[in-house]
């Protein structure tokens, strides 16, 4: 994991500074159990791959709009709404992962419950998208990054729906809800 401890003038590394913007809070608060900090990290590394992600879709749907339109040259309306849906979907899943990684760190239960079933959704679209996949086909290296780019989020996903669900991470959901 990065580590996110003091370095500079103001006590925090950059990387820190923004953890602590994206997370709402310290990202090493020793109130929150290890576990559940590194799945907060894992959960913003899935919003980081999410964006790159999105801006590797709008460089391709720009670069060669033929693979829009199954190789025939999109109309600008197609062009246009498949821009303005990559950019939608970016920043509505970049948001989920993100408000995860907040409600999470405040220990909020049912948030571990929603991280677990997007996480489960996810797997479901990865299997999809391992099956789509038939012999004899031409493979594009725009195809291979793609595939490259949705494992690293569904890896982000399961490093956090995995430390969500330790005994130390448990307990810290446990107390929250005591106190509520």
């Amino acid at each position: 994991m990065l580590k996110t401890s003091s370095s500079g003038p103001s006590g925090h590394t950059p990387l820190a500074s923004l953890e602590k913007r994206l997370a709402g809070s310290d990202p090493d608060d020793s109130a929150v159990p290890s576990p559940l900090r590194k799945a907060v990290r894992f959960m913003l590394g899935g919003a980081a791959v999410t964006v790159l992600a999105g801006l590797f879709s709008l460089i391709v749907a720009i670069a060669d709009p033929n693979l829009i339109n199954g190789g025939k040259k999109p109309t600008s309306n197609q062009l246009t709404g498949d821009i303005v849906q990559v950019v939608l979907l970016t920043i509505v899943y970049c948001a989920l992962w993100v408000l995860m990684a907040r409600k999470n760190r405040a220990g909020r239960s049912w948030a571990r419950i929603v991280a677990s079933v997007l996480f489960a959704l996810s797997t479901f679209s990865l299997y999809s998208s391992v099956n789509s996949l038939h012999g004899g086909e031409t493979v594009r290296v725009v195809d291979i990054v793609s595939f490259v780019l949705v494992v690293a989020e569904w890896l982000c996903g399961l490093g956090a729906v995995a430390l969500l669900w330790r005994t130390e991470s448990t307990a810290y959901f446990k107390s929250n809800s005591a106190l509520r």
